[in-house]
């Protein structure tokens, strides 16, 4: 791992991907909150690639993929997630409870070429959410709460959008994902080990006890393996699920049509690391510790070549590569932050950025034509980052 800040560095601003030409630079932008859980054993020795094949080492230049910090936001208490539109606004979801005494709410950031970070217009939503992200019309704002197990539709703050809306979608919701043409939404339960999909129009059946809108359909996954995150290739004919009791990625096949998805794969993203399944947490369980699986993020590559997923027990990356029909091959697992909860590639594609819960610093990374990862930067933040997302101020394209 790289060392770390440079002096008079300040911790939790938006973070500057260095030593690219002006105006073509990606911005970085980290969540964070004080919240804590135990830190993971000493990290495992990365893995050979698969075949006895050498990791060949990015080519590099000096400078590129360094994090510069910029600017922070102030006034965001329990601030757990992000969401970012093309024109570098970003929707910081808070749990509230601060001093203000203010309940869960979206607050709309926006950012400028140069970094600043202006607060803008905030709205309420209808619950404390830990994943958010815009709705294909660009006008509204999905949020999903685990805590109380629910998906919502709301208006993005201080715009007109499309009217409120809830999704049944299961206990403890933690994902929501758009096909590409903007037909259908996915959503995580995972605590009811399912995946569900819904028509993006659609609406609650006439007398509907709780005014919910039906899922078109679902798939199971394993009992017991906690789906989490959900990324569908750019084409969408591809949805990778990663689940955080077993460590497992599922593969799936949709259905353009009808959006329905079909089991292609499930693969290990823990095997060799010595964990067994974990429970599904919540503020009133016990800590299960470091001995469980404790899976946490899943992030594409541009071009669809590669795919990492975070495991928090162990503070690791695991790198697939993803072969021409969509499936995944194991190639190698990296330390990382202690506590590795959120992660982007940058529009490039070239650099992977990861947060550590409990080491309150992110890492980027070069990824290397292999898809391997090789150390490139290191930045402080403040207590306990969750997320991660990139925009670049060129390109005007976030990572989703």
């Amino acid at each position: 791992m790289s060392p770390g800040p440079p002096p008079g560095t300040d911790p939790s601003r938006p973070c500057r991907v260095g030593g690219a030409p002006p105006g073509s630079e990606r911005r970085i932008l980290g969540t964070a909150t004080t919240r804590r859980h135990s830190r993971g054993p000493a990290h495992p020795a990365p893995r050979r690639l698969p075949g006895g094949r050498r990791r060949r080492p990015p080519r590099t230049r000096p400078g590129l993929g360094a994090l510069k910090p910029l600017a922070r936001a102030e006034g965001l208490p329990g601030v757990a997630a992000l969401a970012m539109d093309r024109r570098g606004t970003a929707y910081a979801a808070c749990s509230g409870g601060g001093s203000d005494g203010s309940g869960p709410r979206a607050v709309a950031l926006s950012l400028d070429p140069a970094g600043a970070v202006a607060q803008g217009a905030a709205r309420e939503l209808p619950a404390s959410a830990c994943f958010v992200a815009l709705g294909p019309d660009g006008r509204s704002l999905f949020s999903a709460s685990y805590g109380d197990g629910r998906l919502d539709r709301v208006p993005l703050p201080g715009a007109d959008g499309a009217a409120p809306a809830r999704y049944e979608t299961g206990a403890n919701t933690h994902c929501v994902a758009f096909s590409p043409d903007g037909r259908f939404v996915y959503a995580t339960s995972l605590g009811d080990d399912r995946v569900s999909w819904f028509e993006s129009g659609g609406e609650a059946e006439p007398g509907a006890d709780d005014g919910a809108i039906a899922p078109s359909g679902h798939v199971a996954a394993e009992p017991g393996s906690g789906p989490r995150y959900l990324r569908l290739n750019a084409i969408g004919d591809r949805a990778y699920v990663v689940h955080e009791l077993t460590g497992e990625v599922a593969v799936y096949g949709r259905d353009a049509e009808s959006g329905a998805l079909e089991l292609l794969q499930r693969v290990s993203a823990v095997e060799g690391l010595g964990l067994v399944p974990g429970p599904v947490r919540s503020a009133s369980t016990p800590d299960p510790g470091t001995g469980v699986v404790w899976a946490a993020d899943l992030r594409l590559t541009p071009d669809g070549r590669f795919l990492f997923t975070t495991e928090r027990s162990t503070s690791t990356i695991s790198a697939f590569a993803v072969k021409d029909d969509g499936t995944l091959e194991f190639l190698a697992r990296t330390a990382t932050e202690t506590q590795p909860c959120g992660s982007a590639i940058d529009p490039s594609g070239r650099f992977l950025l990861v947060c550590g819960e409990g080491s309150d610093h992110i890492s980027s990374y070069w990824i290397g034509d292999d898809g391997s990862l090789t150390p490139a930067s290191r930045a402080e933040t403040s207590a306990g980052p969750l997320a991660i997302e990139c925009w670049s101020a060129q390109a005007g394209a976030p990572v989703l």
